[in-house]
């Protein structure tokens, strides 16, 4: 019915348009040039017969052709001109047609139709898509997947909002398509609803940590402690509070709280180890270490914000994990700056500098402290081959901007 509607509009609008030279061209039926010759060779006969009369003089007849000629020649060039404003109709009607299709062109790109249909589409699959994400845990769910899922379950809790359990699955999603400012907000509805729920605050101080800045770090510093002061037995919250007391530098809160995660552990529990090793690091300042010497191209100096971020990390060169195995971030100040990276810098338990054989080291340039590349920002990196338990050197110049 909308397509209709549009064909029946654009008709109507044309022939509106269209009506008054249309009107001319079904009116001019007869050659009027033709009719003004035959007219003039009438009227030519006419006074030669009145000569022959002598109803008027010969020299009088002379005059006369001459002034029937001149007035048939200007009623020849109004046509002529009637004519050149005929073809000005015709680049008035393929104006009128480029309008049109310029028009249908321009709402078929700005219009919302194919994000109605993937809300429609979404909505038709929440059931089969929560049944896989959720009951079933299905390996083989596809990122595309899981974004019709959030957008169907968003839909069904803009209906129903007082729902704790749905805000706390969105904010999970929302977590796993890295979209970390969409799932503290999730997580922080949910805890609006049931603020003592301990899922919630494990899974917000999560979030805040993968965002790493240091307002987010102490945020889910403070959320952390308050949930081991109420759970001492929760281990996943212990280990996540050794990792934020780490990045913060709090060696005291983050020694004793991989202490307190080793004493829950079993003997002969293979995390023992990474547990000791980040133990003795914090203790000793020993372990894997890489100054970095960060500076900036000439080319890109003029470019530099003037408040922004400067983050430092390394990952595995492979692209076996994207999170990276040590990262700081720091207030931008003046280049070049020196930057240490170790295992304390890590954001897992089993998965920092030491972990690595070959490693991306990174330095970007942000307006904000998360990892997540964004258009604009500046960046250098360089590969390099870890040796463990070493202190090592690198150089990383920025040099290209991020499209």
């Amino acid at each position: 019915m909308f397509w209709i509607a549009v064909a029946v509009m654009a008709v109507l609008a044309a022939f509106l348009v269209g009506w008054p030279w249309l009107g001319k061209r079904f009116n001019s039926t007869v050659d009027v040039q033709g009719l003004n010759v035959a007219l003039t060779r009438q009227r030519l006969d006419e006074m030669r017969r009145e000569v022959s009369e002598g109803l008027i003089e010969a020299k009088d007849l002379a005059t006369a052709e001459q002034e029937l000629k001149l007035a048939l020649a200007v009623e020849q060039q109004g046509q002529h001109l009637s004519g050149s404003a005929s073809g000005s109709q015709w680049v008035l009607i393929i104006g009128l047609v480029l309008a049109v299709i310029v028009s249908a062109v321009s709402y078929w790109k700005a219009n919302e139709i194919q994000s109605l249909q993937d809300w429609q589409t979404a909505n038709s699959q929440l059931a089969e898509l929560g049944r896989r994400v959720v009951v079933e845990a299905d390996p083989s769910v596809t990122v595309e997947e899981l974004q019709r899922f959030a957008l169907a379950l968003r839909t069904k809790l803009n209906a129903e909002p007082n729902a704790p359990e749905g805000w706390l699955l969105l904010g999970r999603l929302y977590a796993s398509l890295s979209r970390l400012d969409s799932a503290i907000e999730a997580y922080e509805k949910s805890l609006s609803l049931e603020p003592e729920r301990g899922g919630t605050l494990l899974s917000l101080s999560q979030a805040l940590v993968m965002v790493g800045s240091d307002e987010s770090l102490q945020r889910a510093k403070q959320i952390l402690t308050k949930l081991q002061l109420r759970e001492p037995d929760n281990q996943s919250s212990l280990g996540l509070l050794a990792i934020t007391a780490s990045q913060l530098g709090d060696k005291p809160l983050a020694i004793k709280s991989w202490k307190a995660l080793g004493a829950m552990l079993p003997a002969d529990d293979p995390m023992q180890v990474s547990i000791q090793q980040r133990i003795d690091e914090l203790s000793e300042g020993a372990g894997t270490r890489l100054l970095v010497q960060v500076s900036i191209s000439d080319a890109l100096q003029g470019q530099l914000p003037e408040q922004g971020y400067l983050i430092v990390f390394a990952r595995s060169s492979d692209g076996s994990m994207k999170m990276p195995a040590a990262v700081i971030r720091q207030p931008l100040a003046s280049l070049p700056v020196e930057i240490e990276l170790s295992d304390t810098n890590a954001m897992l338990p089993n998965y920092n500098l030491s972990s690595l054989t070959q490693a991306q080291v990174v330095a970007r340039i942000s307006l904000d402290a998360n990892v997540e590349t964004a258009p604009g920002e500046l960046q250098g990196e360089i590969q390099l081959n870890v040796e463990n338990g070493t202190l090592m050197r690198a150089e990383i110049l920025i040099d290209k901007e991020l499209n």
